[in-house]
């Protein structure tokens, strides 16, 4: 029996019970209905499994992978993850974009389009089964890129726990996508390249490497913001490195959020 049918069979038996005894005129002392029990032992059981699935994880198969880089000259690549821990850093070798391991199997497809190479990467183990965030959904990747090619990276991000070190990269632009998750982001040290930050309910750190000029704007709503403006002074609506327009090395970076935390350093 798979953990999805045995999980879903227990909740199905919880509500089939309530509704009988509902229907049997079984009540509280309080003479409440025991059908208003339901959503509060969901909730405990769903924040149990949480927490059962910080602390304990399962027997998933870890694929170690890589994907060509068909001699392409610049890439468009766009990652899909969530429910568990992601690494992203430079260290694929010469004739490939991306190596790594991925826990759950990667799925991806890789198109050649001129000198560019378009790649699409997701897990192969879905991250939205449910209970997600069980023991046996940690899906959990170590990534490695090239750093000699040009990227275009897509990072669409679940619940999950992200460190993303592109320190060493040759960025063209940068698309981060995130819900409820903690991110760590370091940004690469040279090239002039935009990024657009877009979170929901999560928390963010960005470093800025030291020699990399920044322009930030932010649209926030329930947010906590913080930007160190002994290097990115305020100005107006934004915020900006002096020498930004100057500059050999700069990102122009734009940030909506919700109800997060956001440092910038």
């Amino acid at each position: 029996m798979g953990r999805n049918q045995f999980v879903w069979g227990l909740v199905l038996l919880l509500i089939g019970s309530l509704m009988l005894a509902n229907a049997m005129g079984v009540r509280l002392p309080n003479g409440a209905s025991l059908m208003d029990l339901f959503w509060p032992i969901a909730l405990l059981g769903a924040g149990a499994w949480v927490l059962v699935g910080v602390f304990l994880r399962g027997n998933v198969e870890t694929q170690n992978a890589s994907i060509d880089l068909q001699a392409a000259s610049s890439v468009d690549l766009k990652l899909s993850h969530g429910a568990g821990e992601l690494k992203i850093h430079s260290g694929a070798n010469e004739n490939e974009i991306v190596h790594g391991s991925f826990a759950g199997g990667m799925d991806h497809k890789a198109n050649r389009n001129g000198d560019r190479l378009e790649v699409r990467m997701r897990p192969a183990k879905s991250a939205v089964d449910f209970p997600f965030f069980g023991p046996y959904s940690r899906l959990d990747w170590d990534v490695a890129l090239n750093a000699n090619i040009p990227i275009a990276l897509d990072l669409n991000l679940g619940a999950n726990k992200s460190e993303i070190d592109l320190r060493d990269m040759n960025l063209t632009a940068l698309d981060l996508d995130t819900g409820a998750s903690e991110t760590k982001l370091t940004l690469p040290s040279k090239g002039r390249f935009k990024a657009d930050l877009d979170l929901g309910a999560a928390s963010l750190e960005v470093i800025v490497p030291d020699g990399l000029s920044a322009r930030i704007r932010a649209s926030i709503g329930a947010a906590d913001l913080k930007i160190d403006e002994s290097r990115f002074p305020r100005s107006g609506g934004y915020y900006q490195s002096p020498d930004f327009d100057s500059a050999a090395n700069s990102v122009d970076m734009t940030i909506d959020a919700g109800a997060a935390s956001i440092r910038v350093r």
